[in-house]
């Protein structure tokens, strides 16, 4: 966080809240639209068209803008668009990172700042160039279905919050909410972050384990045993973080470890 320390981050949370929310209702709107036309022309159910996943904005929508008037036109600015979200999206991702370490090393990366965040980029560009390969989408599936959502997701949200709330304290939150904005939050806040909000993510997570089936791509290829343990080791790569981080907080970095908690 850039801004200073009494901003009003309330109102900007509940703006970006609520613009998130109405922006996946309204695309919402405009998928189940354009899916409702082509099962209409092909004479197929919504669900036998296309399926969730990357062949929903890469084959399906397409295919229905070349039907519109000046497709050419549609077709660049879909496309833009797609463009323009990825990168947003790798400003929260690579930022969110590159801040976390050099606030653990500011001694050393900060005044190489540039540096070390145009270092991680170019690794990152690395590291997704399988992706647009022949066999890309299968790396794709294994990376987007074990890493990015799933188990793992739930798991370090899940210490996320007990973390902040369990170990920090809720109350110290509330009250350092009251210092920064001046008044305390809707007590149902607290009542999230201490009970809604663990156990909610523990069932969804307990529900995860029980319905769990080995990732199939389109519905025809079944991933050998040693892909689905790549894509667990990729999951555990993220989850593992968390124990092992905690464990050298305690026992080397002794002399601040929960001195902050009173």
């Amino acid at each position: 966080n850039f801004h200073y320390y009494y901003h009003t981050f309330n109102r900007d949370s509940i703006i970006a809240c609520i613009v998130s929310s109405g922006t996946s209702l309204f695309s919402g709107f405009v998928i189940f639209s354009v899916l409702g036309h082509m099962a209409h022309i092909q004479g197929k159910g919504v669900g036998d068209v296309a399926k969730s996943g990357p062949g929903l904005a890469f084959l399906a929508y397409p295919e229905v803008v070349t039907q519109l008037p000046i497709s050419p036109l549609w077709s660049i600015l879909f496309f833009l668009m797609l463009l323009i979200l990825g990168i947003d999206s790798q400003f929260c991702t690579v930022e969110a990172f590159v801040t976390g370490i050099v606030d653990e090393w500011p001694r050393y990366l900060r005044p190489r700042r540039r540096l070390f965040t145009l270092t991680v980029v170019i690794v990152q560009f690395c590291l997704g160039v399988p992706l647009i390969m022949g066999g890309g989408m299968y790396v794709f599936q294994l990376m987007d279905f074990f890493s990015a959502s799933g188990f793992s997701l739930l798991l370090v949200v899940f210490f996320e919050i007990v973390g902040l709330c369990w170990v920090f304290g809720a109350t110290n939150i509330y009250k350092n909410m009251k210092d920064m904005l001046g008044f305390y939050p809707l007590r149902w806040f607290y009542y999230c972050w201490v009970g809604f909000a663990p156990v909610i993510i523990g069932a969804i997570f307990l529900f995860s384990v029980i319905k769990y089936e080995p990732l199939v791509y389109a519905d025809t290829y079944k991933y050998p045993w040693w892909g689905e343990l790549i894509g667990w080791c990729l999951a555990l790569s993220s989850v593992l973080c968390i124990p092992f981080y905690a464990l050298y907080f305690l026992f080397i970095k002794t002399d601040q470890s929960l001195t902050l908690r009173e």
